[in-house]
């Protein structure tokens, strides 16, 4: 229920229901002002709301949908005093569908402007998808912090879910670990279905918490996986299941007044992109815009980085092999090769976008374009061509492809490749855009590794027997441009 004081009575005040179709509600009572002599419903779909009682100022309504009704039904109760005088006007909307589950359910759109709020999400039908990219007003911090004194409020506004228990909550990083704090959980259907339902009961705990000074991300539990506010966790433990399983607005009331520190936080928990599978609105909270990534090139030179070509070595690189173009770390390919990070690293989060350009050298002019990002090289090993790793294959048709290098394992679905000087495993899916910048990104934690290509998980392998080191990108007889080079070390 959200309460403001309106312009025509002095007091105005709304409420939400949801049902299926030849259904009836779960009840909502607002308190109306003192010397209430009369109600009645008015404007709108009257037919479908009704007065279950008033006791006093306790007035309890209820919201049943007619047969073959999907969408927002509106009214309004006004209430008169013994003068004959308004005195107060409530807004009713009701949330109707035609069934339980799949494609019964409300978009979020229609949940969203039936709660009473405005918000551009970005789509307006029921599924939508699940990349990375930024859907209409969403915002693109995944972590928070309290924006004042008191607690953070994680109220459920809708469930449109599996019917289970939903434990759900907060939680702080801790190393290569998300710490989770569980606030509440929701309930499973009883004499309503609260898994299809606006305003889902809680069936233990609370709906708000106090993180004190530390920044901190949002998930939820259901009976496979948990989904996390930031991208990294999901594609980390769960990259069967939506990369973006949060995607969080700010919001406005109905009147478009921005309601401050307060977001919609929607949940994805299957990979159809409805967003509405667990809805809440939290409050008391503000983006943390620190970026967690640090740039491992600075657009300018190779600082923190050295060359190594075949027929030369070490940082000699007579042809210009590699160059800063555009400010991107360009290899003309004609040489074979690498840059190298001068740093190693342990448990990271590395991305970069690439492009390749037009030319193909010998003896590879009339193959593929090919080049890769290995990573997991041990301090000790030696430049060669190529040093013991783990590589996340950039070639035409095969990016995300995992190579082992220089006797290097790991296993995929269980299967773990024979140490050998390079062995390949193909990758699972494809998110491969030709011709056009692709952005990948490899995790690294503790053996596991996982390859994206545009937010799409396209590899995942366990048990690596490399699991930490310097970085390369190779050069390999195809001209290819890098950029936005970064890392972020958990």
């Amino acid at each position: 229920m959200v309460v403001a004081m309106g312009q025509n009575v002095p007091f105005k005040g709304n409420l939400a229901f949801s049902a299926v179709s030849l259904t009836v509600s779960k009840p909502d009572s607002i308190l109306l002002p003192s010397g209430v002599s009369s109600v009645k419903l008015v404007d709108g779909d009257i037919a479908n709301f009704k007065i279950v009682s008033q006791r006093g100022r306790k007035i309890v309504v209820t919201f049943s949908p007619p047969a073959g009704f999907t969408g927002i039904s509106k009214a309004k109760i006004l209430a008169k005093n013994a003068a004959k005088k308004d005195i107060a006007e409530i807004d009713l909307a009701g949330l109707a569908t035609d069934g339980l589950e799949g494609e019964h359910e409300a978009p979020l759109s229609s949940i969203i402007e039936v709660l009473g709020y405005e918000a551009n999400i970005g789509w307006t039908s029921l599924a939508n998808n699940t990349r990375p990219e930024l859907q209409g007003e969403e915002i693109s911090s995944s972590l928070f912090r309290k924006a004042g004194k008191g607690k953070v409020e994680m109220i459920p506004v809708a469930r449109y879910s599996p019917d289970f228990e939903l434990p759900f909550g907060y939680y702080i990083n801790n190393g290569a670990m998300p710490k989770m704090n569980q606030v509440g959980v929701l309930a499973k259907a009883g004499k309503y279905p609260e898994h299809q339902t606006l305003f889902p009961a809680i069936a233990k705990g609370a709906s708000s918490f106090d993180p004190g000074n530390s920044q901190f991300g949002f998930y939820a539990t259901g009976p496979t996986h948990s989904a996390y506010s930031e991208d990294v966790w999901n594609m980390l433990f769960f990259p069967a299941n939506a990369v973006r399983a949060i995607r969080t607005y700010s919001v406005k009331n109905a009147a478009g007044k921005p309601l401050n520190n307060t977001y919609l936080v929607c949940f994805e928990e299957a990979k159809n992109g409805d967003y509405n599978d667990y809805v809440f609105v939290v409050k008391n909270i503000v983006p943390v815009l620190n970026d967690p990534f640090i740039s491992l090139f600075n657009g300018q030179n190779f600082n923190g980085w050295h060359t190594f070509l075949q027929n030369f070595g070490i940082n000699k690189d007579p042809n210009s092999n590699f160059q800063v173009k555009d400010s991107c770390m360009y290899a003309v390919g004609k040489d074979l090769g690498y840059a190298m990070t001068e740093k190693g690293f342990t448990n990271f989060h590395f991305k970069l976008e690439f492009r390749f350009g037009g030319k193909r050298w010998p003896p590879r002019e009339n193959e593929k374009r090919d080049a890769g990002i290995c990573y997991n090289i041990p301090m000790n090993e030696p430049d060669s061509i190529w040093p013991k790793s783990i590589e996340c294959q950039i070639q035409e048709g095969d990016i995300g492809d995992f190579w082992l290098l220089g006797f290097s394992t790991i296993k995929v679905n269980g299967t773990q490749n024979v140490p050998a000087d390079h062995t390949r495993f193909i990758k699972q899916a494809d998110g491969e855009k030709p011709g056009e910048w692709n952005t990948v990104e490899v995790i690294s934690v503790n053996g596991k590794c996982v390859h994206i290509v545009n937010g799409v998980v396209v590899n995942v392998g366990e048990e690596a027997s490399v699991k930490s080191g310097r970085i390369l990108l190779q050069s390999e007889y195809s001209e290819i441009y890098y950029r936005n080079i970064k890392i972020r070390e958990l």
